[in-house]
């Protein structure tokens, strides 16, 4: 096949792991005859990709927390891998276009572009940015110095968050950066039946990676509670630690509210939309110092897609999420305060089949993966040729 029509995506984790890589897998697809993806195979594979995608697993499989209790050694054996497996792919699919995804995969990168390659333009999209602690050496430590020395010779940078831009050397890109903000793809929500309208029941939803900071706490001790004579549940979809899921266990037994209360565990993504649709409003709270949760309104991938299921969004309260969602009125404010949520709450419930049928519409116009990215990789594809 023709080099012209083919790309390369690496990345240092599983693509299911994050939405928006599937998204611009499926996206890409529509424009290339051919796309690998490099992968470290770290979590089981589900999801439906097109014909002319193809997965390329590196390494021994093993979930991604056994893979974070490897001794340095084997870690060190698995990246090695990754960066022969890398090159090999390269030279063999003489992609026009490499697609990297991380910093790890970045630092591969950077090692094997040391070595003669067949002609080709290369991207570099962060989902989430490297922060190492200071004096311990790990695969991580090397990856970020690679990631700083590497953005002289990328021809693109993306990002989903502009506020993420102070965590990377711009004054070093030589190339294009783009702003590709996380959002749900149409196609791949445009079967999903919107939510109904609550009925003896008022269902909250977070998906995600599920720990303190998210608001869960504040709304179980106000359980058991109804709004607008609904009763509260609250769902937790997502990886979650042992020691919190017990957590939450006994503060909702405390509260003689443990049947309010479900933590349902990781859902593959190809099943997460329906199981959100069930729900009536969706938690995009971020309440807690860290530089991705205060840059959280555009890099947020579940925050719309609550709202391509027809979900309002409750959020934090804060100038950042402000900024970014103060606009939409299916967006309703909490500062986490009993009233507060509470008022939240009856809000949604009170004024639900609009604010619903607002957060669908304004994903179907304009917030979706599609009407982002298709102009950008239009002008990659341009510049590739």
């Amino acid at each position: 096949m023709s080099s012209n029509t083919s790309a390369l995506v690496a990345i240092y984790a599983h693509p299911e792991a994050y939405p928006p890589t599937l998204n611009a897998l499926g996206a890409m697809a529509d424009k290339l005859e051919e796309i690998a993806v490099l992968h470290r195979p770290i979590m089981e594979s589900n999801w439906s990709y097109p014909p002319n995608v193809y997965l390329v697993p590196s390494g021994a499989a093993m979930h991604v927390r056994e893979q974070e209790q490897l001794p340095l050694l084997q870690k060190v054996k698995l990246f090695g891998t990754f960066v022969r497996d890398l090159r090999r792919l390269i030279v063999r699919q003489r992609p026009k276009l490499v697609l990297i995804y991380d910093a790890l995969a970045l630092f591969a990168y950077s090692l094997v572009r040391k070595t003669p390659l067949p002609k080709h333009k290369t991207w570099y999209h962060n989902h989430d940015v490297l922060f190492v602690p200071q004096g311990r050496l790990s695969l991580n430590w090397f990856a970020g110095r690679a990631e700083k020395r590497a953005f002289s010779g990328l021809d693109f940078f993306s990002l989903p968050a502009n506020e993420r831009t102070k965590f990377f050397p711009m004054e070093r890109l030589k190339g294009r950066y783009f702003f590709l903000p996380n959002l749900p793809s149409v196609n791949q929500f445009r079967n999903i039946s919107p939510a109904c309208p609550p009925d003896d029941e008022f269902r909250l939803i977070y998906q995600g990676h599920v720990y303190a900071g998210h608001g869960f706490e504040e709304i179980i001790r106000l359980m058991p509670f109804e709004i607008n004579g609904k009763k509260v549940k609250l769902f937790l979809v997502g990886w979650i630690t042992e020691e919190y899921r017990a957590e939450i266990a006994r503060l909702a037994a405390k509260q003689g509210a443990s049947a309010s209360v479900e933590i349902t565990g990781v859902v593959p993504y190809r099943q997460l939309a329906e199981l959100t649709a069930t729900c009536h409003a969706g938690l995009a709270i971020f309440n807690f110092d860290n530089p991705m949760a205060a840059t959280a309104g555009t890099a947020s991938n579940k925050i719309y897609e609550y709202a391509a299921c027809g979900l309002p969004v409750l959020y934090y309260d804060d100038a950042h999420f402000r900024q970014h969602l103060g606009s939409y009125s299916w967006a309703v404010p909490t500062d986490l305060s009993p009233d507060s949520l509470r008022n939240a709450m009856k809000k949604i419930a009170g004024n639900w089949q609009p604010l619903s049928h607002h957060a669908r519409e304004d994903f179907q116009q304009e917030l979706n993966f599609e009407a982002v990215f298709q102009p950008i990789f239009h002008q990659i594809l341009l510049a590739a040729q």
